[in-house]
């Protein structure tokens, strides 16, 4: 008598792996959220509560997979379950991998970047972490085929996850009522589809808003100056997730660059200096142009043809002084088409991984060559260098980008890729001393954004809301400067900054500091774009922090504290997103020059 064959409950199994996958982020959350914010049993419930939500309608769907008589509805119900789980895995992933939330907004904006992505997270797939995710990976993607594949009705398993669903929802309910969480990472405790609904940052504002905002800021007051020309080159190092709390010479819990501290010791550094956004578009953004990397009204995300060239900008500046200005990394700048906007943003040479310099070498993530690479090609070109004019040179590092591999270890090792960096900057300046540029030059390093990563609980003790965003600036050469600057300064004000030293006009007002001078002068109130609840904007001023949310015409201060005239700076603000717009027809030009 023949055996009856294995009939494998795919619909339960799915659920159980749903709930796994939610318990699973809720653990991952109350490790890391819990710690920094010292609020051990904040994250938990509320991770599950609103989860449980979201399991509820995913029960409920699996229960009409194995229940409906329609194997149509069967087969739709068993479609839109597997993309719910392949949501909340990827979820999970990125929350593990990066820190990340799964945003669709960003799944649209890198998907076409395939080799760049791939670049980032191979590191972590080949680690003995990542062959866990990869084998975890094949059987969820078995489960989801199974599902979809095999549609058998069961009345039993049906009722088992139709009463799951209630369950969940009771669940959801009762974790609502008693439990609130008091901490600006509530959008981490969110599910994925909560997360991912409209945020109001993408609300539109209204004519007669706009109208009122530009009044507004009509009235902000507006210094110009010039500075003194030095005819003194510039070179500007941007280093990939560069943070104060490495530095324990910046206060931070983490010792990781002894030699940067010891340079900065030497020569000048800024205890208080802060990045404009999270990411390293954002962050040259605000570096090169001065202006904040902000989502423009109506929009998921801002578009670097929003950034456009001009007179104020760094390359702009350069040429307004009678520099030249040139660009280096070891990056693929097809990525986010960022060559072409460095390009049509002035910069007189952009070069990138396609360098021959870089050839031979091993490649880590976005194809770039290692640290120690770019600045011996800069060095290389400073030999081959003819122009008699000074210049101004931006360097943009890649080897501390996350997963943080050690490009000469090939481990995936945080602390030992940023003493590699530590180590390869502190060599860079000592060969540009040794060949005499610090003697007409200037040096200045900085980073393009607070890493990545968690915040530790004594770094958030240590810095409260600010330590999303501070970074280190070091500043060597020929520059009168105090040795340490304790106002606070931002990337932003790198262009007028540099506008002084080079003796050309540069208008600021309340939200744009100078600080190559040896008085210099900081801007009234610095501004923080978060990455963790991408509607807030932070502002800071004397030793407070004030938050604006963004939500079309409704957008407003939230919490306790307002800045001084924060109707003006609100306007500002919006103004800002404003200016980050780029009409339809023009943004769809912009981006067929870009590629």
């Amino acid at each position: 008598m023949a055996r009856p064959a294995l009939r494998i409950p795919w619909p339960l199994l799915a659920a159980t792996v749903a709930l796994a996958l939610s318990v699973a982020r809720a653990a991952y959350l109350e490790h890391f959220a819990g710690s920094y914010t010292a609020c051990q049993g904040c994250f938990l419930l509320p991770a599950l509560g609103h989860d449980a939500w979201l399991l509820s309608g995913l029960f409920a769907l699996l229960g009409l997979a194995a229940f409906a008589r329609s194997r149509a509805l069967r087969v739709l119900c068993a479609g839109a379950a597997v993309l719910l789980l392949l949501a909340m895995a990827l979820d999970l992933l990125l929350l593990r991998l990066l820190n990340q939330r799964f945003y669709v907004a960003d799944l649209v904006r890198f998907v076409t970047e395939v080799a760049a992505d791939w670049s980032v997270a191979r590191a972590q797939f080949l680690s003995p972490s990542g062959i866990v995710y990869s084998v975890l990976a094949v059987l969820l993607l078995v489960l989801l085929a199974g599902l979809l594949a095999h549609q058998r009705r069961s009345r039993r398993a049906g009722l088992a996850l139709f009463a799951g669903a209630v369950g969940a929802a009771l669940f959801a309910a009762g974790v609502g009522a008693s439990t609130t969480l008091r901490y600006v990472h509530d959008q981490y405790a969110w599910n994925v589809i909560g997360a991912n609904l409209p945020q109001g940052r993408e609300q539109a504002f209204s004519d007669a808003f706009v109208e009122r905002q530009r009044q507004a800021l009509a009235a902000l007051p507006r210094v110009c100056e010039s500075g003194t020309a030095t005819g003194r080159s510039v070179v500007l190092v941007i280093t990939e997730s560069l943070s104060a709390y490495q530095s324990a010479l910046l206060g931070g819990p983490d010792d990781w660059l002894p030699r940067l501290d010891a340079l900065a010791r030497a020569n000048h550094y800024f205890s208080h200096f802060y990045a404009n956004g999270f990411t390293t578009d954002g962050g040259e953004i605000a570096a090169l142009t001065g202006r904040l990397p902000l989502d423009p009204p109506g929009a998921p995300w801002y578009d670097l043809a929003a950034f456009g060239a001009g007179d104020d900008t760094l390359p702009g500046i350069a040429h307004r002084a009678g520099y030249s200005a040139h660009y280096f990394t070891t990056a693929d700048l097809a990525f986010l088409n960022s060559g072409t906007w460095l390009r049509q943003l002035g910069f007189d040479s952009v070069e990138g991984n396609e360098s021959p310099f870089y050839a031979d070498l091993p490649r880590g993530p976005f194809g770039a060559a290692a640290d120690e690479a770019l600045f011996a090609r800069f060095e290389q070109w400073l030999d081959e260098r003819r122009d008699p004019r000074p210049f101004v040179a931006v360097l943009l590092t890649v080897s501390s980008h996350p997963p943080f591999l050690h490009p000469q270890t090939g481990k995936l090792d945080a602390e030992g890729t940023f003493r590699y960096v530590d180590a390869q900057l502190a060599a860079f300046h000592d060969r540009l001393a040794a060949r005499g540029f610090l003697r007409r030059g200037v040096l200045l390093i900085t980073g393009d954004h607070r890493s990545m990563t968690p915040l530790s609980d004594e770094e958030y003790r240590r810095f409260g809301e600010r330590a999303f965003a501070r970074i280190p600036l070091i500043v060597a050469g020929a520059i009168d400067l105090p040795k340490v600057v304790d106002a606070p300064f931002q990337q932003t004000d790198l262009p007028a900054s540099l506008a002084g030293m080079l003796g050309v006009e540069y208008c600021r007002g309340p939200f744009t500091g100078a600080f190559l001078r040896a008085d210099p002068v900081p801007a009234r109130y610095v501004v923080h774009s978060r990455g963790d609840d991408r509607n807030r904007v932070d502002v800071y001023f004397d030793e407070r922090v004030a938050s604006y949310l963004e939500n079309g015409d409704a957008s407003a201060w939230i919490g306790a504290v307002e800045p001084p005239d924060a109707a003006a700076v609100a306007a500002w603000i919006n103004a800002q997103r404003l200016d980050n717009r780029v009409p339809p027809r023009a943004l769809a030009t912009a981006r067929r020059e870009l590629k």
